[in-house]
């Protein structure tokens, strides 16, 4: 009988250990498989972070070329000096292009400025294979750029391409804008450095191995873990990328935990047929028995433990203890399959805070995340026990309810955001923040959790445009309004790329002698399918989507190009004004640039005029003060748009160095019969007056609303009374004089404004 237990105990103790070892094994792959995964998915988002990068920088050298090649077009080729500054200052700004040359039609050297001698003079042919002849015939009838294939520089064997951009088109073709490019180089310049020692890097154009160069030996044979392709040109042979992970950055993305598992369950399989067979053998030893039984319990009842907290941290927010995204579909997946049928109405809400940003990038991210853990307490004291609350990223919170009535859902929404606009105590600190909702009722606003979170995102969207710190309900009307947007976001990057934009000027007259004195830069948009896009609606789409730089810094050349040429016609040109976008102004280097451009164009800076809303100006009090303390040295006039309608604060009129305020239109629309804008009106231009500023007053339609202005002693008005916007040649016009306003106003009214 002993014997027969002690085989048995033995076989017992071997399938226990087998079984664990399995088991083990099986975890093991499985935790090695998903930190591959992990890894891959790591890279693939690095991989398309680089293409957008390395794509957007070649966008903006390309149209760096169109735009000296326009230049170059309305100027003709035959510039001199003014071509040599502009070379040098492109071949300096991107200091990878070996060579700049002008070409003509025939390919002859027309003019040539180098980085390094490529062994190129005027009169020179340019060398292009022949095959490439007929795609030029075809660029320089419709515009298009060329992109040749790689070869070898004389100079030091580098690979490099050329990009060749026709100057004018069709009819007015004069010749070509050839760019050399050397690869290695570029790479090498436009790779994000963060990512630099993060990945090994290869570039094949055309079957040509261009980087790294030297080819490094074996690289061919590398494993590469991503690649996309750049083809600026759309020709279908563009550079293809590959990217592979170093050894030393894949071992920081991978653990030991795999092994862990692997050894702790053979160690734990072992235990347990030690104990097994401990147990089996052991009949007389209950009290031995008894303590390994319960060991083992314990050490089950720890692995379960863990493996719930696994499972919690896979589906619950770290931070806030709310179920992540993740959690919260599943909780909003089980909620609309328990209440979707039921004659009750189920919604969900999407909760993002207003001015999170702020208090984080003012006072940090730990007591943001305060804060954010603050929130969901908040929300307890007005939602039931059975109502989800959810945590879909950053400051943005899901809230899914059952309630009898849309009037209930909707005035739970009311209760919530009052309570989110009191004030959070946090260490020493009160924090104030307001909330936006977006509302989806189920299931009218989707069937499935991913639509119904979308079209939410879609109605809080319209929340915060309408104001902040309010709630709406998702429509139909909303989501083709989303439609809209993405599809206008789209035409307008269209638009840029086509030149489809163009800028119009409206005059700013002195109102004592009617004098031209400046000119306000205005967009304007004609769509290709013919009808003209409104400024107001392109503008906000733009603004909403990031466009909004690129179109202020298309103003902003167009603008500084047209008054170099006005400077030729006149001894004092009018000033320009440009009005610039918060973008703009957050960009780093923004005074620096525009000081490069008045430089580029010869302009002196106190004739250009930056107009800046009240908002942007006081977005980052600290940072917005240095930028236009920048703006101020150079000598450039700063000027504050739309006064009076937005913070209106004495504060930042004292301590920015702002020259010019203009007078927002709602104010002079009714001057000549309501006495409370009039009251405004006087107290602006008294306050400018008395500050040493200047005033413009826009949308002066009417003789009568120009004789109370003067009474105010406003410095300046524009609008229809004196004329719309116009095009640059009618601007040109009146620089020369001819104004057409001074036969508007009657000879009564002439004397009246005239100063004694």
């Amino acid at each position: 009988m002993p014997k027969v237990r002690r085989r048995r105990s033995l076989w017992l103790a071997v399938l226990i250990v087998l079984g664990g070892c399995a088991g083990s094994v099986s975890l093991y792959h499985g935790l090695q498989e998903a930190e591959r995964a992990a890894v891959e998915r790591h890279i693939h988002g690095i991989a398309s972070f680089i293409e957008a990068d390395l794509t957007g920088d070649l966008r903006e050298q390309i149209n760096a070329q169109r735009r000296m090649a326009t230049r170059l077009a309305l100027g003709g080729i035959d510039q001199g000096e003014l071509w040599k500054i502009n070379a040098e200052l492109f071949l300096r700004h991107y200091p990878y292009y070996r060579t700049l040359a002008v070409l003509e039609p025939d390919l002859t050297v027309h003019a040539v400025r180098s980085g390094l001698p490529l062994n190129l003079a005027a009169g020179d042919r340019y060398p292009i294979d022949s095959d490439y002849r007929q795609r030029l015939d075809r660029a320089a009838e419709r515009g298009e750029f060329v992109v040749t294939r790689p070869e070898y520089l004389p100079d030091d064997g580098m690979p490099g391409i050329t990009f060749i951009t026709p100057i004018g088109q069709g009819e007015a073709h004069a010749g070509f804008l050839a760019a050399v490019l050397v690869i290695p180089d570029s790479i090498e310049a436009m790779l994000p450095a963060l990512f630099r020692d993060e990945f090994m890097l290869r570039a094949v154009h055309r079957g040509r191995e261009v980087y790294p160069y030297p080819v490094l030996e074996g690289i061919e044979a590398q494993q590469w873990d991503a690649e996309f392709m750049l083809d600026p040109d759309g020709d279908g042979e563009g550079m293809m990328l590959m990217m592979s992970l170093t050894e030393a950055s894949r071992s920081q993305l991978t653990t030991v935990l795999p092994t862990v598992v692997l050894v702790s369950g053979v160690l734990l399989s072992g235990l347990f047929a030690m104990v097994a067979w401990l147990g089996v053998n052991a009949v007389g030893q209950t009290k031995v028995l008894g303590d390994s039984n319960r060991r083992l319990e314990n050490e089950v009842h720890e692995r379960e433990q863990a493996e719930q907290t696994l499972a919690f941290l896979a589906t619950h927010d770290s931070l806030t203890g709310l179920p992540n995204r993740t959690g919260s579909t599943e909780a909003i997946e089980k909620l609309l399959r328990r209440h979707g049928n039921d004659e009750r109405q189920v919604a969900l809400m999407f909760l993002d805070l207003d001015q999170f940003k702020d208090i984080n990038d003012s006072l940090g991210h730990q007591l943001g995340d305060r804060l954010l853990c603050e929130v969901p307490r908040r929300l307890s004291g007005v939602l039931r026990d059975q109502d989800l609350v959810g945590r879909h990223g950053g400051d943005e919170f899901l809230i899914a309810v059952v309630r009898e009535s849309r009037d209930q859902i909707e005035q739970l929404a009311g209760n919530i955001l009052r309570i989110m606009d009191g004030g959070f105590a946090i260490e020493d600190h009160r924090l104030f923040v307001s909330a936006s909702i977006g509302i989806a009722y189920y299931p009218d606003s989707g069937r499935s959790v991913a639509e119904l979170i979308q079209n939410a995102d879609t109605a809080l969207f319209k929340a915060k445009h309408a104001g902040r710190n309010q709630f709406a309900v998702f429509t139909r009307e909303m989501f083709a309004q989303a439609q809209h947007r993405l599809n206008l976001s789209r035409d307008i990057r269209h638009a840029l790329e086509d030149g489809d934009f163009r800028v119009v000027y409206q005059p700013i007259v002195d109102i004592d002698s009617l004098e031209l004195v400046g000119l306000e830069t205005l967009l304007r948009w004609q769509h290709q399918k013919g009808y003209m896009v409104p400024p107001q609606e392109f503008i906000r789409v733009a603004e909403e989507t990031g466009v909004i730089g690129r179109l202020g810094q298309f103003a902003l050349d167009q603008a500084l190009s047209d008054l170099a040429g006005w400077q030729q016609l006149v001894d004092a040109p009018p000033w320009i004004a440009v009005n610039v976008s918060g973008a703009q102004a957050h960009e780093a280097g923004f005074a620096e640039q525009v000081s490069v451009m008045l430089h580029q164009y010869r302009i002196a800076p106190e004739l250009l005029h930056l107009e800046i809303t009240e908002e942007v100006l006081i977005e980052n009090l600290l940072r917005n003060r240095r930028m236009l303390q920048k703006l101020d040295e150079i000598g450039m006039r700063i000027v504050v748009d739309d006064f009076g309608v937005g913070y209106s604060s004495l504060a930042y009129l004292k301590n920015f160095p702002i020259s010019v305020v203009k007078i927002d239109r709602s104010f002079v629309r009714d001057l000549s019969t309501d006495p409370e804008d009039q009251a405004i009106t006087r107290t602006i231009c008294g306050l400018a007056h008395e500050l040493g500023m200047r005033t413009v007053a826009e949308g002066v339609e009417h003789v009568e609303q120009l004789e109370l202005l003067r009474t105010y002693r406003c410095s300046h008005a524009q609008g229809f009374l004196f004329s719309r916007p116009v095009e640059r040649a009618e601007a040109e016009a009146m620089i020369r004089g001819d104004c057409a306003w001074l036969d508007v106003c009657p000879p009564n009214a002439k004397r009246t404004l005239s100063r004694s």
